[in-house]
């Protein structure tokens, strides 16, 4: 329902310009008279949505297993490859990989740092060609098992815990200290990659290394990737920044009195931007969530997220001839009353975008632009997500809709079952990337361990107080034509 009252305190007297583009659908001249503003507000109606997958395209890789009282049981594993430099050489003279480690290191994890988990690492037996055509190898619901062999042995175990108790405090509290788990994989491991690097061809006169003088080489000729998952355990996700595979190399050198000597060295290969890399995420009990009448719902990675239904035709009919100076919405957050020990962060950011566009813009790493898609943060002190600006987006699709409208009802009864979201929007929890003069560049998916209930869901939406229910506000002029 439809509240309009004049702005109070004079304000309706004046000129109002609430955003510095104020938009409307026909042009027209002001004078030096002041132009009165008035105010409408509009009831929004919300639902909790399930996201079965997210585009998870990310530098960070996701590691373990969790259950929340609440929200269920999450558990988050990966794919990677390892980049190999243009033409890589090890040293001269090798006598033998001794140690091959995979390292996974972290900063940040959630849950219990004391949690026991087992990670087990497969080799991929399929090569992943990444480039970038396939969007589906960086959605959260991509399926390992058609790139390893889930029957044959693992390459290799490990037991772990976020916090290594094996690891004494005074290297601990050492500034170069860099959490990780370190995954022994085996001799045959070490015997096969020296195999293959000892492999050479003559071109040109000069010996060359064949399957290692690329990533594409490398990957295709010698370690495919790795399959990164849990096997056992619960209680924590790393957060994983770094990955790197550790060769710890035994080769004959000269010492100053030219006597052969054998020494040691780490060469160290990395997991870079530069090859594949993807996290999968799994949830159990959204479901349950998303029936929820009596809040909607922001759970990450890959889970719930708010669906808002706009009152676009009721808007249109009021206003398709004015000037929306403003139109604002705020989003209120539930006070967290589980008692669980271990509670998830809030999501730091809320990104708005059109149903039918969401997928778009994630894949195309696309940044808000404040005309379809804005961006909210978390104001802790009045616990709300408070988007601004939305005049831009109102007036976008009015313009959108309105030749549909005057064909006439039955050509717009069509369109609108054509085009099932034409009116939905979405509350996405995302991270954000900055510059140096602190200008967003870049909107990912927020693939932390977060989680809110916002005021809103089914009850709210057939409530018989118009007060308690959401609203929109909007602050309008009527263009004076001369």
């Amino acid at each position: 329902m439809k509240l309009k009252f004049l702005v109070a305190l004079g304000i309706a007297a004046t000129l109002y310009s609430c955003d510095d583009e104020t938009t409307g659908i026909g042009q027209f001249v002001v004078d030096n008279d002041m132009i009165p503003a008035k105010a409408d507000s509009y009831t929004i109606e919300t639902r909790s949505h399930l996201l079965d997958s997210v585009y998870s395209r990310s530098s960070t890789a996701y590691l373990g297993k969790f259950t929340d009282q609440d929200y269920g049981t999450f558990s988050s594993d990966f794919l990677v490859q390892i980049n190999c430099p243009e033409n890589f050489i090890l040293p001269d003279r090798i006598e033998e990989i001794k140690e091959a480690t995979l390292g996974l290191y972290y900063t940040s994890y959630f849950g219990d740092s004391l949690a026991n988990l087992r990670v087990q690492v497969d080799p991929l037996t399929k090569v992943i060609k990444d480039d970038g055509t396939d969007k589906a190898l960086y959605y959260s619901n991509m399926e390992p098992t058609d790139y390893y062999d889930k029957n044959a042995a693992p390459l290799a175990t490990k037991d772990y815990s976020a916090y290594d108790r094996t690891i004494p405090d005074s290297i601990r509290n050492e500034d170069t200290y860099y959490p990780n788990v370190s995954i022994g994989l085996g001799k045959d491991f070490c015997k096969d990659f020296l195999e293959k690097y000892n492999y050479t061809e003559t071109v040109n006169g000069k010996t060359i290394h064949p399957y290692f003088k690329d990533s594409e080489s490398f990957i295709n000729n010698v370690l495919k990737g790795f399959y990164v998952h849990t096997t056992s355990g619960e209680g924590s996700i790393l957060y994983i920044s770094d990955i790197y595979l550790h060769l710890t190399i035994a080769y004959w050198t000269k010492t100053d009195e030219d006597k052969d000597t054998l020494v040691h060295t780490i060469v160290p290969m990395s997991s870079t931007k530069e090859v594949f890399m993807s996290t999968r995420f799994q949830n159990s009990g959204m479901k349950e969530l998303v029936n929820d009448t009596k809040c909607t719902y922001l759970k990450t990675p890959a889970g719930l997220c708010t669906e808002v239904t706009l009152p676009i035709e009721e808007m249109y009919e009021a206003h398709k001839n004015d000037t929306l100076n403003s139109i604002s919405v705020s989003f209120q957050k539930l006070k967290d009353q589980s008692n669980t020990p271990l509670k998830m962060g809030t999501p730091g950011t809320l990104l708005m975008v059109r149903k039918s566009e969401m997928k778009d813009f994630f894949e195309n790493n696309k940044v808000h632009d404040n005309k379809t898609t804005f961006l909210a943060t978390y104001d802790s002190n009045s616990n709300s997500y408070s988007f601004s600006k939305l005049n831009r987006l109102i007036s976008y699709i009015f313009s959108e809709i309105r030749t549909e409208i005057e064909k006439g009802e039955t050509e717009w009864n069509n369109w609108k079952n054509e085009h099932k979201d034409w009116n939905k929007l979405l509350l996405v929890p995302v991270t954000t990337e900055t510059d140096s003069q602190g200008n967003i560049i870049g909107v990912e998916n927020d693939l932390n361990v977060n989680s809110a209930m916002l005021v809103g869901g089914e009850d709210l939406n057939n409530s018989s107080d118009e007060n308690q229910r959401i609203k929109m506000s909007i602050i309008y002029t009527n263009p004076v034509q001369k």
